[in-house]
């Protein structure tokens, strides 16, 4: 029995035939962006706790709707964080193991959709209380 970081961190050689070297790096590609979202979200989170503002304006008078609701939007926006890294990583297993099995991998992968779907509508309403506040 192999160690659970062996089987993490092992080595897995797949033959370069067909597309398979682009099939990866598309893979990577597809990780690396989830967890560029990822950043920006816990970004954003950051930012409403700390009510940051790209351009601050000195005669700011922050709404009451916009300050209440600081605290439960960045706990929103770093859920949604966390949400997409794990389908991100989600996808990317999945695809690792298609791609060493040899089988098609394009279809659409139903829990990473129903994640991404809720990282889209914590996305959506943040918008629209923030919005709502000006």
């Amino acid at each position: 029995m192999t160690p659970p970081l062996t089987r993490v961190f092992a080595h897995h050689e797949v033959e370069n035939t067909g597309s398979a070297a682009r099939d990866f790096c598309m893979l990577e590609r597809n990780l690396l962006s989830h967890l560029k979202l990822a950043l920006l979200l816990s970004l954003l989170s950051s930012s409403l706790i700390l009510r940051a503002r790209l351009v601050p304006d000195p005669t700011d008078h922050s709404s009451e709707i916009e300050s209440k609701a600081s605290l439960p939007l960045a706990s929103v926006q770093l859920a949604a964080a966390l949400v997409t890294i794990v389908a991100g990583y989600w996808e990317y297993e999945s695809g690792c193991r298609d791609l060493r099995s040899m089988t098609a991998f394009l279809v659409g992968v139903k829990p990473h959709l129903a994640l991404m779907s809720v990282v889209v509508a914590a996305i959506f309403a943040t918008c629209i209380v923030l919005l709502a506040g000006h």
